[in-house]
């Protein structure tokens, strides 16, 4: 490589290519986890620099190495420490949510299930009064579910089969309407 003839066409050239130097330090950096300072003069004295952590501390730890030692001890204690704390915090989300699951299979299984030969008859109203009740909930679901599909370029699956459920007007499942059929 040749040096450039003229003041212009170095400062152009340093212009040009530091930039460049820069990020091949920075990537160095990243892909490698070391700690650098690069300091460029500019042909008029300018200076550019990059450094990890800092330039300052990169200089300070060459001049100074057993102050780098026990700060880079005390970094990584530090680092060690946030990083042990956060999975702490993991590890106690962790246990509230399976005690909340604990929690909600016993009351799961503390569920027994009914039995129609003991109602009456006013049981049986309240029981179909709430029958009602849930398939009005369902329609006005499917409803909105047809009506959302039907404003959206994506077709919902769920408003594709409510919408199938609606044409056909059948169950899914043997019901006393078709088992006489």
């Amino acid at each position: 490589m040749m040096t450039k003839e003229g003041a212009n066409a170095r400062q152009a050239t340093s212009s040009k290519r530091r930039p460049g130097l820069l990020k091949k330090a920075s990537e160095l950096y990243a892909f490698c986890a070391i700690e650098m300072a690069v300091i460029v003069l500019s042909p008029r004295g300018k200076p550019f620099y990059f450094g990890h952590p800092s330039v300052d501390a990169t200089v300070d730890m060459r001049e100074h190495p057993k102050m780098a030692c026990i700060d880079a001890t005390q970094q990584a204690q530090t680092d060690r420490q946030q990083i042990l704390e956060k999975l702490n915090k993991q590890y106690v989300d962790v246990l509230e949510q399976l005690k909340a699951g604990m929690k909600g299979a016993k009351e799961l299984s503390d569920i027994k299930p009914l039995r129609f030969e003991n109602f009456s008859f006013n049981d049986f109203v309240v029981f179909g009064k709430w029958l009602e009740d849930v398939e009005n909930a369902v329609d006005k679901r499917r409803t909105e579910l047809l009506a959302l599909e039907s404003s959206s370029s994506t077709p919902c699956p769920g408003a594709i089969k409510a919408s199938v459920r609606s044409q056909n007007d059948k169950c899914d499942y043997p019901c006393k309407a078709q088992v006489g059929n």
